[in-house]
């Protein structure tokens, strides 16, 4: 398939529904409205601490709440963000939301650059399993376990609790969870007499067989895999959940030890399962050219638009796909991520504290987060994005009840990896993502490519030590 035709259809795609994933989108500012409001009365529904404060700052003022939000800018589910808000503050007119949104890949930096600056610090932001401990390890988030009402906590579902806490603190509370999988195109599987791989080998040969020139013209236009393959969070997010299921531990403590090791090593097995990976692009052409420039929202698209047929993700894909071609209905499936080993984390994301925000904020703020995760008998926030409740009684709602969600929901009751409580987790990504950027650029083999991993991994390991 030629590279200019894709981006053209690309284009058409994004153009009439604007996708976001990990990696975020442009950023903005949104200040829900709240001009006719009116100071009230309305006591925190929170802790033993939290339920003796006033939301109000002061009689007659509001408590305002700004939420670096990353969910904001996205569609199709952004706009719930902004009609929770507008509920909340019909029901406690004594408080004020303003929506800030910023492309969610983004609000890690912004904030680690603002951690000097308190004043201008938000109340509340977004952040994930992944992002929190660096986050925790500057000192932004608050034990909201001292602000949340009991009933919201206890209502979490199997293991998210878990998933939130370091060092004994909740570090934020979830509102959504997104394991890793693959989710797939059964109709092609069938057509091609093929089974869900177990392995990776079995996955690539899956690729191959789903690697085709459809049209007869001559050139390949439709891929196996949809690899994100850019040096962001979302690549190596991913990259990350392939080691894991191949068995490599990439920054762990040993039991009753303060010191941070890794498995990766110059070994020839590790540099075979590393070049596994990036052959698929190099070597198998199993997944669409450009690779580097293939970011999450373009191979969401690729795999919504039919280009590809297998795609690394989290749930909320599934809310791409049906939102760009709703003829995939009834088409998806997905299984678990190949290998013996769990390749992912719950994947628990939702919204923190600030830590050096006011005690009237922070109940407020705790309220907000009650009423976001309870309010919506529809779900309709976390259908729109495709996304898992976080809540046991949200798992029951009947949309994630069909074969698109399967492979998500086994992995979820077989059991997820512990979050990684490494607060070099940045570092450790980028990384990842430099030795395979620098493979799949033919700037390093992957012999050099994994040498220097080792180094740099060593070094970073050092610094956290």
């Amino acid at each position: 398939m030629k590279k200019r035709f894709l981006s053209a259809m690309l284009s058409v795609a994004m153009a009439a529904s604007l996708v976001t994933g990990c990696a975020g989108s442009s950023s903005g500012t949104a200040d829900t409205k709240a001009e006719n409001a009116k100071t009230g009365d309305t006591k925190a529904d929170g802790g033993a601490e939290a339920e003796k404060k006033d939301t109000q700052a002061a009689s007659g003022e509001y408590v305002t709440l700004t939420v670096m939000d990353g969910y904001a800018p996205e569609d199709p589910h952004g706009q719930y963000i902004y009609q929770y808000a507008e509920e909340f503050m019909k029901e406690n007119p004594d408080i004020k939301v303003e929506i800030q949104a910023i492309a969610s890949g983004d609000i890690y930096t912004k904030l680690a650059a603002m951690a000097t600056s308190p004043d201008d610090l938000p109340t509340m932001f977004f952040t994930s399993a992944d992002q929190v401990p660096t986050l925790y390890d500057l000192g932004l988030t608050e034990d909201l376990a001292n602000w949340m009402d009991k009933e919201a906590i206890d209502g979490l579902a199997n293991g998210v609790m878990d998933a939130c806490t370091i060092d004994g603190q909740m570090t934020y509370y979830p509102v959504a969870v997104q394991p890793q999988a693959v989710i797939y195109r059964m109709d092609r599987f069938e057509e091609a007499g093929l089974e869900v791989p177990a392995t990776w080998d079995e996955f690539v040969d899956c690729a191959k067989a789903l690697t085709k020139d459809s049209d007869g013209d001559g050139q390949v236009d439709q891929w196996g895999f949809s690899m994100v393959g850019s040096n962001n969070s979302s690549g190596q997010s991913r990259f990350m959940s392939y080691l894991w299921s191949s068995g490599y531990e990439l920054a762990y403590r040993e039991d009753g030890s303060d010191e941070w090791k890794t498995d990766i090593t110059t070994d020839p097995a590790f540099v075979d399962v590393f070049s596994k990976w990036t052959d698929m692009n190099n070597v198998e052409g199993v997944v669409p050219t450009g690779i580097t420039e293939v970011d999450y929202p373009t191979a969401a698209n690729y795999f919504a638009m039919g280009y590809t047929s297998m795609f690394l993700t989290g749930p909320n894909a599934l809310g791409v796909a049906y939102a760009n071609n709703p003829e995939l209905k009834g088409k998806l499936g997905s299984f678990k991520l190949p290998g013996e080993y769990s390749g992912t984390m719950l994947g628990a994301e939702g919204y923190a504290i600030i830590t050096k925000s006011t005690d009237a904020q922070k109940a407020a703020a705790a309220k907000y987060l009650e009423f976001f995760t309870s309010h919506d008998k529809d779900m309709k926030f976390w259908e729109s994005s495709g996304k898992i409740p976080s809540t046991t009684e949200g798992q029951k709602v009947s949309y994630i009840t069909g074969d698109d969600y399967a492979g998500f929901l086994k992995q979820i009751e077989d059991g997820c990896r512990p979050t990684l409580a490494f607060a070099g987790i940045s570092g450790l990504k980028s990384a990842l993502g430099d030795a395979y950027a620098a493979v799949f650029s033919n700037e390093k083999t992957n012999g050099q490519a994994v040498e220097q991993l080792v180094k740099d991994l060593g070094q970073l390991l050092e610094d956290y030590n």
